[in-house]
């Protein structure tokens, strides 16, 4: 009964509960690709998540408005809808000697 629980333990889904988006923090955002027939776009090959996009404005417990590159406002999303942003390392290296 006790390595069953543990298994369950081990394999039970890992959510971002832990995590709190901070201001000027880089997100993705979870989107709803939808398909196009006429133009041969299928859904399932889309991106799921979009960004990176900046946190501009914490408005409550769990909702941030967004801000693209360019700074225009992208909307107010939920936490949910949110995921870190993670930068590859050799795409940090890169900025840093392209600022130098």
């Amino acid at each position: 009964m006790k390595k069953r629980a543990m298994a369950r333990e081990k394999c039970r889904k890992q959510g971002n509960a832990e995590w709190n988006p901070e201001l000027n923090e880089n997100v993705l955002v979870k989107t709803q690709p939808m398909s196009d027939a006429i133009r041969g776009i299928i859904s399932k090959f889309l991106d799921l998540f979009q960004g990176p996009y900046r946190i501009s404005k914490v408005l409550g417990h769990s909702a941030y408005e967004l801000r693209d590159e360019e700074g225009k406002i992208r909307g107010e999303f939920n936490k949910k809808q949110l995921k870190r942003y993670k930068e590859e390392p050799h795409t940090q290296t890169e900025k840093a000697e392209k600022h130098a």
